[in-house]
């Protein structure tokens, strides 16, 4: 499971986020966004989902769901 695009951008984006996410992890900021642009599963750490919560964001915001694609794609392919 990997984060949404919301939260990438958020960590991309907004500068105090990425801080502050990094302080959390234990890693530099640099790290952080580096582990953004990968997408990569460490941003899915139990320590990482409490601050997105904190932060206001719910899990549905939080993780992206490749099952809801998946199904989409075999509803349209069964009309």
């Amino acid at each position: 499971m990997k984060v949404s695009k919301i939260i990438i951008e958020k960590i991309l984006n907004d500068n105090n986020f990425s801080i502050e996410l990094a302080k959390r992890l234990g890693n530099q900021q640099q790290s952080v966004l580096g582990l953004a642009r990968r997408n990569s599963r460490n941003l899915t750490l139990w320590e990482a989902v409490l601050f997105y919560k904190e932060q206001g964001f719910t899990e549905e915001e939080i993780f992206c769901n490749s099952n809801t694609k998946n199904s989409e794609t075999t509803s349209e392919e069964g009309e």
